[in-house]
């Protein structure tokens, strides 16, 4: 099954797949707001933690591969991004650590290892909720959406294209490196990189060749920019404003009281002997 099949599975079969886009939509992006607005850690706990209950409820953590490597990915990014963070403090404040890392200097203090956490746990609770989005909104419902609040049809059009074609350009490249890889195209550092910079040629050609073919087959099918939704979705409602607002309202109360409950830095004292 291809990485396309698997995702509109997933969006299909999820237990939210009837529930609002807009409102989803609207639902998440206050979350991820409030968690901005707040400094307490607690906050993007709260936010994670509703994240992944809401991606257990709608698709029993069925996570497809492409979309596994896409969290690993960004978990890794947001570990180096918070890492570098962490060590380049105020060289003014006390240091907890102090010295040389490669090219680095380093000068980590109390005020940006609390700050690196805290955006650590902001950047994981916003891809869990952003998931739990994804995995239940089928693209076409989205585009529906988006339309229905006055946004361009273009725009609209765009969304479900890319999203379409996207995953047969991916197909075409692994195609590719697989290729690559049965004539020893990985045999050395420059090697690899002349084989990936061919694939990333050929999939460019592709693509060319993919947009006239495409033009002409949906020119066939009398397409007028729009995919028809045979079962369309539910439209927002004025609870998803309330609970929307009102959870907002009660996390961002939360952070204010709670702005100094978790000291990461006394948590790690004793493990790394500050």
């Amino acid at each position: 099954m291809s990485e396309q099949l698997e995702m509109d599975e997933l969006a299909y079969s999820s237990r939210m797949v009837d529930w609002a886009p807009l409102g989803k939509l609207f639902f998440v992006l206050c979350l991820l707001i409030v968690g901005l607005l707040t400094n307490s850690i607690l906050v993007p706990l709260i936010t994670f933690s509703v994240g992944i209950a809401l991606m257990a409820y709608s698709t029993n953590m069925r996570i497809p591969l492409i979309l596994s490597l896409a969290i690993a990915e960004a978990i890794v990014i947001m570990i180096i991004g918070s890492g570098m963070i962490s060590i380049m403090g105020d060289t003014d404040d006390p240091a907890l650590w102090e010295g040389q890392l490669l090219w680095f200097n380093v000068h980590m203090t109390d005020a940006s290892f609390q700050k690196a956490w805290l955006i650590f746990f902001r950047a994981i609770a916003g891809v869990t909720l952003m998931l739990s989005f994804a995995s239940s909104t089928p693209i076409p419902h989205l585009a529906h959406a988006v339309r229905s609040i006055k946004c361009p049809v273009e725009i609209c059009e765009l969304i479900v294209l890319i999203y379409r074609y996207s995953f047969l350009l991916l197909e075409r490249f692994l195609i590719m490196l697989d290729a690559a890889q049965c004539r020893l195209g990985y045999n050395g550092a420059m090697t690899a990189v002349k084989s990936y910079g061919g694939a990333m040629a050929g999939t460019f050609i592709f693509s060319m060749e993919l947009a006239e073919k495409s033009e002409a087959a949906l020119a066939c099918r009398n397409y007028q920019g729009y995919f028809p939704i045979y079962r369309m979705p539910s439209p927002m409602s004025w609870k998803w404003i309330a609970v929307g607002l009102g959870l907002s309202v009660l996390l961002y109360l939360i952070g204010t009281e709670t702005a100094d409950w978790i000291d990461m830095t006394a948590l790690f004292a004793p493990v790394l002997g500050w």
